[in-house]
């Protein structure tokens, strides 16, 4: 490749950046809310059998790097079970302030990451949270969107708003970068046959989303922080769905000899047998789904990450005769509790104050109780309606 070409590249991709990192900060309008959310009811958390739970902080930021460099503001935080096919998953409001040593006033939860990477923003969750978690998962945003576009992007219902808003992100820095793309003699119908890729052109319930269109129709926030946080959890939910169809053009599961497919069945695809997995069949799907931890940053075992893609599969799956039970969804939660409440400027910043022991106690309750949620995620139907906890 040439190098005005290699140039080129590079500046586009700097020119991506420069417009989902701008679209996040200019545009965030963040709504207040006028009912307080209630904390759990006060008293000792469910006791139940955590064993075979691999909990990870997933954080997507908008630099280049996967270890740093920039704000990281999509904090998630997931619990998986292999045994039970079971995915948790909290979603942390990035204007959520936190307090944070070393500075005299309190600090956005996104603030960390630019500081130290995963592995502080890791720390100060804990501290803030009360947890002893010791596991993370970096991406950049480049990145996520690639593993997206691996497994052949994601399918959501999309608004003419959303869809609009998601093209001024684009259209808002095009001028700008043509400007300095032309400076390095790039062709101008080059550059704009490039940028056109990005722009999305339908809406609607069945729109399709490359992974740079995924991931910014994520990010938006012209509405409110809050429906920011839940077009991410719209988008992770896809995403979870496009790997089972991955896997399902590759693998067969069924339950017991009785229930093996015949070759017909198989049509080339290997025979997995949930109540008999082999070490093979465990590494041939975490070769399937390898992408996602190919591309970031992250600390998990290999026994960990074995643990993940069978609680991702069995979540999507589910057992043969039960593929309409509580298997098929994503038990979900939004954090802190205070999300819908008003924000507040602190140090020049807007955020959310929040209650560190009730949201300890909520974050607790969803992670060790099986029966407690506030809503699921149907990787087919999207997000199902709140449902009453316990």
């Amino acid at each position: 490749m040439s190098a005005w070409k290699r140039a080129v590249a590079l500046c586009l991709i700097l020119c991506l950046n420069m417009m989902l990192t701008a679209y996040a900060s200019d545009t965030a309008d963040a709504t207040a809310g006028t009912e307080s959310a209630s904390a759990p009811a006060e008293g000792e958390t469910p006791e139940s059998d955590t064993s075979d739970w691999v909990t990870f902080l997933l954080i997507c930021n908008e630099g280049m790097l996967n270890n740093g460099g920039n704000v990281g503001n999509t904090v998630m935080l997931f619990s998986m079970s292999p045994s039970l096919g079971a995915v948790k998953k909290i979603s942390f409001l990035w204007d959520t302030f936190v307090d944070y040593p070393g500075y005299e006033t309190p600090q956005l939860l996104d603030q960390p990451f630019r500081v130290g990477g995963p592995e502080e923003t890791l720390k100060i969750f804990n501290e803030n949270f009360g947890q002893e978690i010791t596991s993370y998962l970096s991406i950049n945003f480049l990145n996520l969107a690639a593993v997206i576009d691996t497994y052949g992007g994601v399918t959501l219902d999309v608004s003419r708003e959303e869809r609009n808003a998601l093209n001024g992100m684009v259209a808002s820095k095009a001028e700008s970068a043509l400007t300095a793309l032309m400076n390095l003699g790039a062709d101008e119908t080059a550059f704009n046959s490039i940028l056109e890729q990005y722009y999305l052109l339908d809406y609607g319930p069945e729109t399709h989303l490359s992974g740079i269109q995924a991931v910014g129709y994520g990010w938006l926030q012209y509405d409110s922080v809050i429906n920011c946080c839940m077009r991410e959890v719209e988008v992770i939910g896809q995403l979870f769905f496009k790997m089972r169809q991955f896997v399902e053009e590759r693998a067969v599961f069924y339950q017991g000899k009785a229930e093996m497919p015949t070759e017909a069945e198989l049509d080339s695809r290997r025979p997995i047998d949930t109540d008999a997995m082999t070490d093979e069949d465990k590494a041939f799907l975490a070769e399937l789904l390898q992408p996602v931890f190919n591309k970031s940053y992250h600390n998990l075992t290999d026994d960990q990450i074995g643990s993940i893609v069978e609680a991702i599969l069995r979540s999507a799956y589910g057992d043969p005769g039960q593929r309409d039970s509580t298997f098929n969804v994503i038990q979900l939660e939004i954090l802190p509790l205070e999300y819908d409440h008003e924000r507040t400027l602190i140090g020049g910043y807007e955020g959310t104050v929040v209650d560190y022991t009730a949201n300890k106690q909520a974050l607790e309750l969803f992670l060790r109780d099986p029966t407690y949620s506030t809503m699921i995620i149907d990787p087919e139907s999207g997000i199902l309606p709140v449902v009453e906890s316990p």
